[in-house]
């Protein structure tokens, strides 16, 4: 609460600014606290007793940001469908509506959607259906600058949303730290910076139309022959309205014709978007099965696929819009301005930047074919292969074979697994090989100029302005995975158990990535097929029917997932094992120290040294690889689900959660400042970690951090000492490794879990009155999500760790009626 903050923001003046107010110095300033006993701004010249009202004023109110900001949303959905039909004509219709308060006020989300099918059948051997989807939908918000989560994580409680005479009241610590230490430019407007200002006064629309329309057709030439066609298109259409109005920091921060931020001078601005994107799919092929003999089954088919896209989006950004006429007035430089014909060009290129479009053609072929052939029901072989071709590459490389086989073995059908049947059910055997491929559509194998959306003019001309980012490169190709896999698929007492096992490698080569070039080429890296990476891991389901009786019935369900994979080959542009990405490594490995504790003298962490490392001289203590260790992923390499349903007559309850273990995350939740903010010259003293910068308290942080390290109480079981960068020069740099790369560790968490996710109630009534007003069907259901979780985590929500919007806790109910 503001009080306890107070107190703390008391406490580091105490200890880091008044030896540097006798001094006449009047850095650092934390938070309020600092500002009113530096006598900064409206608090110069005021006196002790002033001081300390003000600072009693502020205490007398704590705001809760997450309130303020943040809602309980309220959503609900309606669905009617129609079906009916004869042998020759089906039909199935459903209309959707879906309305959404969001988790952050000001936002809302509307959705109607139709979907249709139509099955006809004229004769025995033709069958035609047509598909028909619509939905159309719209969303509202906030056009914000600053991120709301991270506003209420941080913002200071003693803040307030509204001056007593109803203004908005201006925060004076979330964006004030720069100029309070003494830098000279604004760093916000005059007005100041209120978040409630930025939802009320800054809006983002967005309204989006799509339709898709698919028939098929399947026609038996033969008994055993058919052809089988496919055919769809969709349109997608969307527009955006993104508004920032005269008086807000977004707007303060959109100040092209302004970029000084000594200038006062703010006005608002208006972005539209129109896009819209087109896509179709042909696809048809032929199929024949048929068995022979009784015992063997051969399926084939064969057949070819095009597919294509084409997207474009124009847009145009207009300043000084007036929401209430729609009008617009652009800004011109003020009078008495030195406008020479340099500033007018510039001038110019801002206005050509504010209205283009982009366009996107993409192109697909592929063939393809299967066939599958079964023996005595018990032997079954599967082999497909295919080819596509993408316009992403050059000629030599645009088409890419794959394919896969695979074997089954249906155990259970065997005349010596007749003996077993009392207890195993069933047993298939199961193993199959395949290729796959992929396309990384950020780089192309051609030259390719990028045209900026401005030009050069000439005076009596204009001149295109593009640039060429990327080297040419012929023999750029697809990504390709081999993926091999084993399985099992078990049956115990009638069923009642099933157990199904998986094992499975999986390699993927000539992955896209970047390496360096001699510059004389005239570029610095290129980016071609040059890294591989290996995925190996084993899969586990298992569901039983564990009782089940005429009134009773109790059904369970579990599956566990192990995974491993390594970067075989990575050529970076920069190699530092500090990278996610580091051969020999998973990826998103974490390389970092292993925290040893805090050191009782100095009041840092401490790290462990590398036992393959000798210690003798300054740089080796300072050198991070003599420090770094493997400490896990940020992957967890073991996940899992389960579900428990438990039916009493018309009464269901339904169960199910999630689990992982072995993630890693470094919760370090980045303040949005810090020593590195201030343009005060390079620091006197390094700062280990964000724990330990004394910056960073500038705003809120969490109270636990009052418990820390100080010469007079020298404790290591708590946060370590506090450090003022530009402060007395301590010499830790030549005591102990002070870079990031392996202090970062000591803010890494174990991210396992285990979650309730859902609980589900639902009660079907009795049919025997409901036949009487003709309905088939009542089903009555309330259930909770995101019911608990059990974790170590220390932040917020472990499926989601850092700054980010946790998962909510939802509430539904529903009714289903059918006719």
């Amino acid at each position: 609460n503001s009080t306890e903050k107070l107190a703390w923001e008391q406490e580091l003046w105490d200890e880091f600014s008044a030896d540097r107010m006798a001094k006449g110095l009047r850095y650092p300033v934390i938070g309020a606290v600092g500002q009113i006993r530096s006598g900064y701004g409206q608090y110069a010249g005021w006196t002790k007793e002033q001081q300390d009202a003000e600072i009693s004023r502020l205490g007398e109110q704590s705001t809760d940001w997450y309130e303020e900001l943040f809602q309980n949303s309220v959503s609900n959905s309606h669905y009617l469908s129609l079906s009916g039909g004869s042998d020759k004509t089906s039909y199935y219709v459903s209309l959707g509506y879906a309305k959404n308060n969001g988790l952050v006020k000001k936002t809302d989300y509307e959705r109607y959607n139709i979907n249709s099918k139509l099955d006809l059948k004229p004769s025995r051997r033709l069958k035609i259906g047509i598909q028909l989807d619509l939905s159309m939908q719209e969303s509202n918000g906030a056009s914000l600058n600053v991120d709301p989560f991270k506003y209420a994580y941080f913002a200071n409680p003693y803040e307030r949303t509204f001056n007593a005479d109803g203004s908005y009241a201006a925060d004076n610590t979330y964006h004030t730290f720069r100029r309070v230490n003494g830098a000279t430019a604004m760093s916000e407007p005059e007005n100041g910076f209120n978040i409630i200002r930025e939802l009320n006064e800054t809006s983002s629309q967005s309204k989006n139309l799509s339709a898709q329309a698919i028939a098929t057709l399947s026609y038996n030439i033969l008994d055993n022959l058919s052809f089988e066609g496919l055919a769809s298109y969709s349109y997608t259409d969307n527009h955006t309205d993104n508004i920032n109005g005269s008086g807000t920091y977004a707007a303060w921060l959109d100040r092209p014709f302004d970029p000084s931020f000594t200038s006062k001078r703010t006005y608002g601005s208006i972005t539209q978007t129109s896009a819209y994107n087109t896509s179709y799919n042909l696809r048809g092929h032929f199929h024949y099965s048929n068995t022979f003999a009784d015992d063997h089954y051969v399926s084939a088919l064969a057949g070819a696929e095009i597919r294509g896209a084409y997207a474009k989006s124009i847009f145009e950004k207009r300043y000084g819009y007036d929401p209430v006429t729609g009008n617009s007035a652009f800004p011109v430089y003020p009078e008495g301005s030195d406008v020479d014909y340099s500033t007018l060009l510039a001038y110019a290129k801002i206005i050509d930047g504010l209205s283009g479009q982009s366009r996107e053609k993409t192109t697909f072929a592929s063939f393809y074919l299967s066939l599958d052939y079964v023996l005595k029901n018990r032997y079954i072989l599967s082999v497909t292969g295919r080819t596509d071709g993408s316009n992403n590459f050059g000629s030599d490389e645009q088409f890419n074979p794959t394919g896969s086989v695979g074997l089954s073995w249906n155990v259970d059908q065997e005349s010596f697994f007749q003996s077993l049947k009392p207890v195993f059910s069933t047993l298939s055997v199961r193993t199959a090989l395949g290729y796959t491929g992929n396309i990384n559509k950020s780089v192309y194998p051609q030259l390719v100029m990028d045209y900026s959306n401005y030009f050069r003019n000439t005076g009596d001309t204009f001149l295109r302005i593009g640039d060429i980012r990327n080297a040419p490169n012929p023999r750029l190709r697809w990504e390709k995975t081999r993926d091999m896999k084993v399985s099992v698929d078990m049956g115990f007492l009638n069923d009642r158990i099933r157990l199904q096992g998986e094992l499975y490698d999986r390699r993927t080569r000539d992955a896209v990535s970047s390496v360096p070039v001699v510059y004389t080429t005239g570029f610095s890296s290129q980016t071609f097929n040059t890294s591989e990476l290996l995925n190996q891991g084993a899969e586990l389901t298992v569901s039983a029917t564990a009782f089940s009786n005429r009134d009773w019935r109790v059904t369970l369900s579990a599956n566990l997932a192990w995974n491993r994979n390594k970067l075989l080959k990575y050529t970076p542009t920069v190699v530092s094992m500090f990278n996610e990405n580091y051969e020999g490594y998973p990826l998103g490995s974490i390389i970092s120290g292993r925290v040893k504790g805090i050191d009782p003298k100095h009041g840092i962490y401490i790290y462990e040294v590398r036992p393959d490392v000798e210690m003798t001289t300054d740089t080796d203590r300072r050198k991070s690889n003599n420090y770094a260790f493997y400490l896990g992923t940020s992957s967890a390499p073991t996940n899992g689900g389960y579900s428990v349903s438990v039916g009493y007559k018309r009464l269901t309850l339904s169960m199910g959660g999630s689990f992982s273990w072995g993630g890693k995350i470094l919760n370090n939740v980045n303040c949005p400042i810090s020593y590195a903010s201030l343009d005060r010259g390079s620091a006197i003293e390094s700062v280990p970690t964000q724990e330990n910068d004394l910056y960073t308290n500038y705003l809120n942080v969490t109270k636990d951090r009052v418990n820390r390290w100080t010469p007079d109480n020298p404790i290591v079981n708590a946060y370590p000492r506090i450090i003022d960068a530009y402060g007395d020069r301590l010499g830790l740099d030549d005591y102990m490794v002070t870079s990031d790369n392996i202090t970062r560790a000591s803010m890494m968490e174990d991210v396992s879990y285990f979650k309730l996710g859902s609980i589900l109630l639902s009660y079907s009534m009795d049919y025997t009155w409901l036949k009487r007003a003709f309905i088939n069907s009542i089903v009555l259901s309330a259930g909770v999500s995101n019911v608990f979780t059990i974790t170590d985590y220390d932040g917020i929500d472990p499926e989601t760790p850092g700054a980010v919007y946790p998962q909510p806790r939802t509430y539904s109910m529903g009714l289903s009626v059918n006719f």
